[in-house]
């Protein structure tokens, strides 16, 4: 019983007036991203009979209809996702849509189709819902002792802490739980990442891609030293990281820190130099004005081994001494000057790469490759040594391809060809060390070497087409930047959903350095883009998508992305566009 009438969707109804309009329809979709499958259906007051609830009132819980509509499109339901939470699959938006308390199943049906009408235009979900998901359930994740081994083994690799944390909540235990990597020697975070009711479900719901994601919290406080020479050497793969239990105690772990947490309030256990280190978390009220919820360790765990001499760091002379500092890419804000970097490439699988980066590591000099006299500013080609895109060829990917840890954006093109623009006779490469340093936190640049998971573009356009939506492709050919490097180089993209009633929308300043990196980037922000293509009109209809697995495979973009990278390469520097429409054809725009 999903609790939806067979009756035919009335003509849309609309409660309020002047600008206060809303429309009062709701409509589930649920997509299968491996068949292109699409399951919909509309909510109208009068097509749909609510349940009662325990309290005497009435509603209309979401999750049979979401079941229902997964089994019609072939999606395991374990796989759901919203795309507003990509990470967490099995998260629906809402629990159902609640009546107001005048419903009653006896009321005159005008009173009723009344209230369905309110709680359709007032509730605080988008009034559509897509949950898009897999045919067949992933593997289940393992034992958690042997998971924790991994995550601590590549710990090791990428010299980091690993952080298991313990914080109070309103589950039944009391506490949430989370795991993260993080740079050693920072302060506590306001907010958990995550909220877990305990240790072995926070492991095994927790990747080394999502545990990575705790090193781009910022936290310019952080302390800066380079690496030691031993931790420079690359090692085999470490045991655990291939699944071996690593020797870890997790009922010990987590009855030591339910212990501190139940004593202070909180607890870590912090994973550095190959042990465990545990610590309370107690409130911090040391810093005046600020809210509620920040701790501090009780204890902080020994220095790390791989920690070699502190980068030397001087004040900045730009902003040391003004009360509000200008914009400054030679501290970023930090009103501090650091002189080298630690540069690490992983591919969080167990493939990693560190480099130092001194002033005097490499004994070439700068090649100058351009000086505009008019603005007194000189761009300058540094050595290999300081290119991060130099170290592609060794995870067996293209420059393009490596991007911050939490792999959203490539890294900056700047960083990737080791190009250095300054000012009136400055040192480039001082200036690029310091602007390297100043722009990550405790002057360590990693970067991860990704082969781009999620859906391909194919998928993505299967996807958006069988919701009834066309896909935009901006590309823009810089064949006219060569000689120029502090411009961008090779090609930029983007990829947009749009409504196909619509022109294609051709994107002046597509900023994805690589199709993949556009193709993540509009999965990762699908939900918003879906919502913008809902009509703005209360007195006009959703569409209800359907189409079946039936439909064929996911078109080849190869065709299309061909054409717009030759009509872009006729008119370098000026953006081209390709749409793929829901009818499989694929106007071009510029």
């Amino acid at each position: 019983m999903t609790g939806v009438n067979g009756v035919p969707a009335s003509p849309v109804r609309v409660v309020g007036f002047g600008s206060e309009r809303r429309r009062a329809q709701l409509v589930v979709t649920v997509a299968n991203l491996d068949t292109g499958a699409v399951a919909s259906t509309s909510l109208v007051p009068g097509s749909f009979t609510p349940l009662p609830t325990p309290n005497g009132t009435w509603w209309l819980p979401y999750a049979p209809i979401v079941t229902d509509l997964a089994q019609r499109a072939g999606v395991a339901a374990a796989t759901l996702r919203d795309p507003d939470f990509p990470d967490e699959p099995g998260r629906l938006p809402s629990s159902g849509l609640t009546l107001p308390i005048q419903w009653q199943p006896g009321a005159p049906e005008r009173d009723r189709h009344r209230c369905e009408a309110s709680a359709l235009a007032n509730r605080l979900t988008a009034p559509w819902l897509v949950l898009v998901g897999r045919s067949s359930e992933p593997p289940p994740p393992g034992d958690p002792a042997r998971l924790l081994g991994r995550l601590c083994a590549l710990a090791n690799q990428l010299h980091v802490d690993l952080v298991l944390e313990a914080r109070p909540a309103s589950t039944p235990s009391g506490l949430s739980w989370d795991i993260r990597y993080e740079l050693a020697g920072g302060k506590v975070p306001d907010y958990p990442h995550r909220w877990v009711a305990d240790l072995p479900a926070a492991i095994a719901a927790i990747s080394p891609e999502r545990a990575a994601s705790g090193l781009a919290v910022a936290d310019w406080n952080l302390p800066a030293h380079y690496l030691t020479e031993a931790a420079l050497t690359p090692h085999p793969v470490p045991v655990g990281l291939d699944g071996h239990p690593g020797g870890h105690d997790l009922d010990q772990l987590e009855r030591r820190m339910i212990a501190d947490a139940e004593q202070h309030g909180g607890a870590q256990a912090i994973w550095r130099n190959r042990h465990w280190w545990h610590t309370s978390l107690r409130p911090d009220d040391t810093e005046p004005g600020e809210g509620g919820g920040r701790f501090r360790r009780g204890w902080q765990p020994p220095a790390p081994r791989y920690w070699g001499e502190p980068i030397p760091t001087r004040p900045c002379p730009q902003c040391t001494n003004a009360a509000d500092p200008p914009y400054c890419t030679d501290c970023y804000g930090t009103r501090r000057v650091r002189h080298g970097a630690v540069v690490t490439v992983t591919d969080l699988r167990g493939h990693t790469v560190h480099r130092n980066w001194r002033p005097d590591d490499d004994g070439t000099p700068p090649a100058l490759a351009h000086t505009d006299q008019a603005s007194g500013t000189s761009v300058w080609q540094l050595p290999e040594h300081y290119r991060i895109g130099s170290l592609a060829a060794e995870f067996g990917v293209q420059p393009t391809d490596l991007t911050d840890i939490d792999g959203e954006h490539v890294i900056d093109q700047h960083l990737r060809n080791g190009v250095s623009q300054i000012h009136h006779g400055r040192d480039p490469l001082a200036a690029y060390l310091a602007e390297a340093a100043a722009a990550h936190d405790g002057a360590r640049v990693i970067a991860r070497a990704t082969d781009w998971p999620g859906p391909t573009l194919d998928q993505l356009a299967r996807l958006v087409t069988g919701l009834g939506l066309a896909l935009d492709i901006t590309v823009v050919d810089h064949r006219d930047s060569i000689g120029r490097p502090e411009l961008m180089q090779g090609h930029t993209w983007s990829v947009q959903v749009a409504d196909p009633a619509t022109p294609p929308t051709v994107d002046p300043v597509p900023t994805s350095a690589a199709l993949p990196e556009a193709v993540a980037l509009c999965n990762r922000y699908l939900h918003g883009a879906l919502r913008a293509t809902i009509p703005t009109d209360p007195e006009k209809p959703m569409s209800v998508p359907h189409r079946p697995a039936t439909a064929g495979p996911a078109p080849d973009t190869t065709s299309f992305i061909t054409e717009v990278r030759h009509q872009a390469a006729t008119h370098p520097g000026t953006p081209a566009t390709v749409r793929i429409h829901p009818d499989r054809t694929h106007p071009t725009a510029t």
